[in-house]
Formats: C-alpha cells, structure tokens, sequence
C-alpha cells in the first residue's frame, strides 16, 4: 500500500512539482522513440517514490497511461509466436504494464481520494482500450478493480460514487460483469464446505481460477456491507430487452452460426440457443437452400435472461455472507420491488424468507411483503400461513415503525371473503385486544380495519350484539392460544370496542362510538389512518379552528369586595 504524502510547504511543493512535472514530461516525450523504453521504469520510479506528492503522482500515472495506450494500439504488447530479440523486448513490455496496472490498482486503496478517483478512472479508461482493440470485453482487466474496491477496508465516498454513478449504473455491460465478477468473488471468499453445495437453480458454468484460502468471519461482513452498499445503488437493472442499449466498451456484434440438416449441434449449446439455431423448426414444404443460410445468433450481452442470472447469482450470493441487522432489514424492505421482479426464478428465495418470516419482530413484519408476492404470483404454497400472520399480532407491532406497512398488508390477506369466520375473528379479538395497550395512533387504524372485517364478513357480527361475555374475567377468549382456531374468539364479544368509546383523546372515543349504530357507513379507505402519529395529532388540534371561544374560567366571577 502507497505511504502517506510527506506534507511540506506550500512554497516548497509547488516548487519540486514544477521540477517533476517537467521531468515526466520529458521522459514521456523519449518515449516517442522506442529506443528508449527503459525510461518506463523511471516514470514509474517517480509515481511510487515516497517523496512523490499527490499532484506528482498523477501526473506520473497518466504520462505513464499515454505511453502504454500507444504500445497497445500499435500492437506492442501482443504476445509474439516466434522467437528473437523484439519477443524479449515485448515479454519486458508486458511484464512493467502488469506491473503499472499493480500499481494502479493499489493507489485505489490510497489515503487520498482524488488519486483514488485518479487511478480508477485510468484502469477503466484502460479496460475500454483493451476491449477495443481486442474487440472483446475484457473481463481480466475489470475484475482486478472490482475486487480492490470490494475488499475496500474503508471505501471512500468519492471512489464509491465515481465507480458507481459513473461505470456500473451507467453502461449495461460493466453492469453485467460486476453481478457476474462480485458473485465469484463471494464464492471464492466463502468457506470450502458452503460452496461446495451446489446450487440446482443455478446453470452450471465453466470453471474460473478462485481463491482457494477462504476469508474470516470479518472480512466477510466488511464484504457484505461494501457489495450491498453497491447492488441497493444500482437502479439501471432491465426489464425489457430493448433497455440494454448502453456499453462502455464495444456494441456487441451479432454472431453467425452455419447450420446443416442432419447435424448434431454442438456441445455447450443449450436449449434457447438451439430454437435460435431452428433445430428441430424445420418446414418439410421450406427450400432445401434456406437451411444452409447462416442463422444470427443474438451475442450473451445482449439477452434480458443473462442479466437476470447474473443478477440473481450476486445477490443469491450476498444473503449467503454473514449479514448485520442492518443490512438484512434493508434487504427485505427492498426485496419485493427491487429484487423479486429481476430475478429469473424468485422462489429460490422462497427458504431466506420463510426463515427471516420465523425471526419474529419487525424482521417478520418485513418478510411479508416477499412472501405475499411469492404466494400470489410465483404459486409458493405456505400451509401455516395464518397462523404464524395470527402470532405476529402482539403488542410490539403497535409501536414500530412498520406498522403502517403490516396492516396494508394485513388488509390485504384479510381481504377474501372465503376465509373461515372463526379465523377472522380470532384476527378481530386479537386487533381488539391489543388497541387496549396501543398508543392512539395505533389504535384509529384498528378501529376501521375492524369496522371493515365485519362489514366483509357479517357472521362476525354477533361478537358485537353478545352481552354474556362482559369483562375481560369472564371472556373466553384465549390471548395465549397459538392457533386461531382454538382461540374461542367467536364466543367472545368486543367489549374493548365498547372501552375505546371512553378512551381519553376524544378522535379515538368518537371513532369507536361507530360500532353502536346501524353498519350502514360504507367501509373505511384505511390510507386516511395510516400515517398518523403524536405529531400529527398535536399538529392537527393546534392548527384545529376554534368555533368559539374556550372557557377561561369555572366561575364567573362576581364584584370585587377587596380593601386595598
């Protein structure tokens, strides 16, 4: 890792870089001639040289970028097949280029941002030469930078923006690579007993050169908070394939397959590209010409279904590493719109969350909502639905800050008329039982959840018109039953409706007076609840128009018979 910048005056530094820059220029200026390609090391001497400021080394670097954009332009690097002095010479070239990238790659980790910005933008700019002119992504070239900055001990905000605004989120296929790239670098990070599972939903793919010596415990949450740092920023993800149309390297081409009747294909081909090949689409009335027409087959870039592999493999991945509290409640909050929706098969994650929906707390609350669009849209089959949704009813989910977003989705679940009575009024009496301990924003909202279940289910209506279970002594409802069906809820009443009528914030006493008169209002629109909370409340009665003026006194008060 580079050594801090010594500091030294203002006078003083701006004096030897003077003296530097002029020195860089001229050795880059020699190197027009190729006799002198020993002034590379010189260059490279003074970027990490100790004494070098900040200012020199930039200005070493880019010199040193210049030189070497000629040389692979000009074919100067390519490996040599036959032998003489100009294949040592080329051999000496390749080696200080890697060298120079090394370099490169750990100014990225540099205490000081604008190199760190500096060096990133050289080693992309290098990775876009390369694919040019090898007229191939080069994926050599951007792994390296992916990993350097994945493993950041401390990523810089500058670095963080740069890379991601700038390359990942901007282009499709550096967007691709990273999913790809970051999911073999968790792999590779990952104990050898975990990634030797295989993965049915994944398609096998060819081997790669990972590292074999897993990372700690550690090192493996500082990765997961770095890699989801970066996968909750990228918002450019395709969901059509005309979306991916931007590319930072090359456009890729569309590529050519000659096909014959009566031949097997190929190995490796899989079954999307043999319909792309017509195999096995041939008309018997089609001229016996057309088939030996070349077939296009559409380049791996550009097919949505790749995207969406890669995507599902980084973040398959990801939730594999050990996550903070953090990061996993950040994960299911997004996970429903931002993740299900460009994952090729969402029910792989079908076992993260019926996990993450048996933790309890705000971490169930916040499972819901993936679970709900597996269950609705991907055919998950969840026999203990209910039953678990019952038991999350308790009373710390009146007071977190979730709680608008489950009861949306309460009254989601809830909506069917089919369900069984007896378990919607188990949810009824639980509801009603808890608004006793709720604070009152809580409770405006189960007042017209409950108002709206029984309009929907009318056999709920003798819960209200019951009067041999009064007091909470004599109700045989069960609190600390689990199951919904053996909770007695429908031998109850809701004598707690009839409580909340005398409750002390007059919104709340005049909402539940509702339940004493005839169910002819139409059903609540619950959003007009939601939000609420003291604030809201102190908002709404200070900035409340007074019809008349309040009483400032119990007594009117009579003449003054004081002697002063």
């Amino acid at each position: 890792m580079p050594q801090p910048i010594k500091k030294r005056s203002r006078s003083q530094s701006k004096t030897d870089f003077k003296e530097t820059r002029q020195k860089i220029r001229t050795l880059e200026a020699s190197l027009s001639d190729k006799s002198n390609l020993n002034n590379l090391v010189v260059l490279l001497d003074i970027a990490q040289d100790d004494a070098s400021t900040a200012q020199g080394i930039h200005a070493a670097i880019h010199a040193l970028f210049r030189v070497y954009t000629r040389l692979i332009q000009a074919g100067d690097l390519g490996k040599k097949k036959d032998k003489g002095a100009h294949v040592a010479v080329t051999q000496w070239l390749r080696d200080q280029y890697k060298t120079y990238l090394r370099y490169l790659q750990s100014l990225l980790k540099h205490e000081e941002p604008g190199l760190q910005v500096s060096a990133l933008n050289i080693l992309m700019t290098n990775l876009k030469v390369q694919s040019e002119y090898q007229r191939n992504f080069t994926d050599v070239y951007y792994r390296p930078v992916i990993e350097a900055v994945v493993w950041q001990k401390q990523l810089s905000d500058p670095l963080f923006k740069e890379f991601l605004e700038k390359y990942v989120n901007a282009y499709d296929d550096l967007r691709f690579h990273f999913y790809t790239d970051v999911a073999e670098i968790i792999t590779a990070a990952r104990p050898q007993q975990q990634t030797q599972q295989k993965d049915e939903s994944k398609p096998e793919k060819k081997k790669q050169k990972t590292a074999a010596k897993p990372k700690p415990q550690g090192d493996l949450a500082r990765l997961a908070q770095t890699v989801f740092r970066f996968v909750e920023g990228i918002r450019s993800t395709p969901t059509e394939p005309e979306e991916i149309d931007e590319f930072f390297c090359i456009t890729p081409a569309t590529e050519r397959k000659q096909t014959k009747k009566n031949t097997t294909s190929p190995s490796g081909i899989d079954e999307d590209d043999m319909m792309l090949l017509g195999e096995g689409l041939d008309d018997e009335d089609e001229d016996e010409n057309d088939e030996q027409k070349p077939k296009e087959k559409q380049s791996y870039i550009l097919q949505l279904k790749n995207h969406k592999r890669a995507f599902a493999d980084c973040w398959i991945n990801l939730l594999r590493l050990p996550l903070s509290e953090e990061i996993y409640k950040k994960t299911l909050l997004i996970l429903h719109k931002r993740i299900l929706p460009h994952m090729m098969h969402p029910n792989v994650l079908m076992d993260f969350l019926s996990d993450s929906y048996e933790v309890g707390g705000s971490v169930s609350l916040l499972a819901l909502n993936g679970l709900f669009v597996l269950i609705t849209e991907h055919s998950l089959e969840f026999p203990d639905f209910y039953p678990k949704l019952y038991n999350l009813l308790d009373r710390d989910v009146m007071h977190v800050k979730y709680r608008s977003r489950f009861f949306r989705l309460l009254d989601i679940f809830l909506s069917s008329t089919l369900l069984p009575v007896g378990l919607v009024a188990a949810f009824v009496k639980r509801l009603a039982r808890l608004s006793l301990t709720a604070p009152p924003a809580a409770i405006v909202i189960i007042i017209p959840f409950i108002y709206n279940l029984m309009r929907r289910h009318p056999t709920c209506m003798t819960m209200i018109h019951r009067n041999d279970a009064v007091g909470e002594a004599e109700d045989p409802y069960v609190y600390e039953e689990k199951d919904p069906y053996k909770c007695k809820a429908m031998e109850s009443s809701l004598w707690e409706v009839q409580t909340l009528a005398e409750h002390y914030y007059a919104n709340v006493s005049t909402l539940a007076k509702i339940f004493s008169d005839k169910f002819l209002k139409p059903k609540y629109d619950l959003e007009d609840f939601m939000d609420h909370t003291y604030t809201t409340f102190f908002d709404n009665e200070v900035n409340r128009k007074q019809k008349k003026a309040p009483a400032l006194a119990f007594e009117k008060p009579g003449e003054c018979t004081w002697e002063i």
